[in-house]
């Protein structure tokens, strides 16, 4: 199953041979330092990153600011947040409705209106797309409470609409004007170049790979993937170095994380929390990388190879030239007010393309949890695990981190009523999955239909990666609790 040989492909090219060239960091081309487009930096970097990580004292409470942000807008006007739900919920049905029409030549949509439209950015398969469309009905229903008893309950519409919905189209619109600010404005490039010297001796990728797990990380993992698509097009990645990065890099962006922490009730310990899930992800993939099925992967070029320079300098030679990057992609970019704004925007269309998703599939798995013993028995053998290992509750946290291999928002919601330390377990896990059968394992698939990736194969490194998550997991809880972090 893990053969090399069942990778290869004729047709391809054999990196085994490629040498990459030795560089200096005083070789490369610095940009002359300007006050206006290093000030645009550090404002930028630091509003980004004060929202999201510097801790504040809010109604007797240590949290963030962009949960104050959050709060206050859900305090100002419920109703309007619940129609901004219903609203995302319909454009993402309707522009994916007519994107797949599309898709199937049964409409036009070239020219202007193809523009418009993105129809590529709404394709997806047609199971997703009924999940989108069922969605409709699913949210009318809770939001005008006509229905069946058994979908209006606190369990099932009281979580899915209530708690799930809300807090999404919350947090990733709103985050995403200060993730933006990172991503557009030299965050990205700064986080990225800094880490380059760690990529290559922990898990045997290029230095250039950092700059795609700080997309997937700051931006979604559909960045990630369109950049590292991008740079394997032009020779600059081999066939292992790509499932290596999708699959142990591109885990749940800094917006996702936080809204899982916000449906659980623990985002006023975000930063901990933020830490231990970075902690998790990064040792996991120190231990995958060298494992099947990503070892076995050959390290093949669909381009003449064009290798990344090993470059060589000091930590403060690193730390001026991640600055130089930072700074100089601050000044090429957009400014602060538009890069917020389109940071929203992007947002927005990001949360219309999984909200509908997300309701569909939550609601039915909580009315499983609610009236069947399905993941119960799922969950069996992994409840032992999680009572070895001292986690409260075992059972809802097996439940949770099973329900997060479909979607982590919706292993989330099956976790709502537990202890804080099962909270915080829940979170890093289901973050940390990167595998879900609701969106990334279907876009990988088919976005490197080359390599191939393959759904018995993304399984397989699914099973691999939450073996190992739980009990690590488990220790920085523990240890995190033991320092009354939590």
């Amino acid at each position: 199953m893990f053969g090399s040989e069942s990778w290869q492909d004729d047709d391809h090219i054999s990196g085994e041979s490629v040498s990459p060239e030795q560089k200096s960091i005083g070789d490369t081309e610095r940009t002359e330092k300007r006050l206006q487009p290093t000030l645009k930096f550090l404002v930028a970097f630091g509003v980004g990153a004060f929202f999201f990580l510097f801790p504040v004292q809010y109604e007797g409470q240590t949290t963030i600011p962009l949960d104050v942000l959050l709060g206050f807008v859900q305090s100002t006007s419920l109703l309007a947040v619940e129609l901004f739900v219903l609203f995302v919920i319909f454009f993402g049905a309707i522009l994916t409705s007519i994107s797949m029409i599309h898709s199937h030549d049964i409409v036009d949509l070239n020219g202007r209106l193809g523009d418009s439209i993105q129809p590529g950015y709404w394709q997806t398969s047609n199971l997703f797309w009924a999940f989108r469309v069922v969605a409709i009905p699913l949210a009318l229903a809770m939001f005008f409470e006509v229905g069946p008893d058994w979908l209006l309950s606190d369990a099932i519409a009281g979580t899915s609409w209530d708690v799930l919905m809300i807090t999404i189209v919350l947090v990733i619109p709103i985050g995403g004007i200060f993730v933006n600010l990172l991503a557009e404005l030299g965050g990205l490039e700064f986080i990225g170049t800094l880490a380059q010297p760690v990529m290559r001796p922990l898990f045997n990728l290029p230095g250039r790979s950092a700059l795609d797990s700080a997309a997937s990380w700051l931006g979604s993992f559909s960045i990630g993937y369109y950049l590292t698509r991008n740079v394997f097009d032009r020779g600059g990645y081999n066939k292992r170095e790509v499932f290596a990065i999708c699959t142990c890099f591109a885990t749940a962006n800094l917006g996702s994380v936080g809204a899982v922490a916000a449906i659980l009730g623990v985002l006023n310990i975000f930063p901990v929390l933020l830490l231990l899930y970075l902690i998790a992800t990064l040792t996991v993939a120190v231990i995958l990388v060298r494992l099947p099925p990503l070892s076995t992967v050959p390290e093949e070029y669909i381009a003449k190879p064009d290798p990344e320079p090993k470059f060589s300098g000091s930590v403060t030679d690193y730390f001026q030239f991640a600055f130089n990057e930072g700074v100089k992609t601050a000044e090429e970019g957009k400014s602060i007010l538009r890069a917020g704004i389109d940071g929203f925007v992007d947002g927005t269309k990001l949360t219309a393309t999984i909200l509908g998703t997300i309701m569909t599939i939550a609601t039915a798995v909580l009315l499983l949890v609610a009236y069947t013993d399905v993941f119960e028995l799922l969950a069996t053998p992994v409840v032992p695990v999680m009572d070895v290992l001292g986690i409260p509750d075992p059972e809802t946290a097996a439940i949770a981190i099973i329900a997060g291999a479909g979607e982590y928002f919706v292993g989330a919601t099956v976790a709502v009523e537990t202890d804080v330390l099962t909270k915080s377990f829940v979170v890093i896990v289901t973050s940390a999955q990167a595998i879900f059968f609701a969106a990334s394992a279907p876009m990988m698939v088919d976005m490197f239909d080359d390599i191939p990736m393959r759904f018995r194969d993304l399984t397989v490194l699914l099973v691999l990666r939450t073996a190992l998550l739980i009990p690590i997991a488990a220790g920085l809880t523990h240890a995190a609790a033991s320092l009354g972090l939590i």
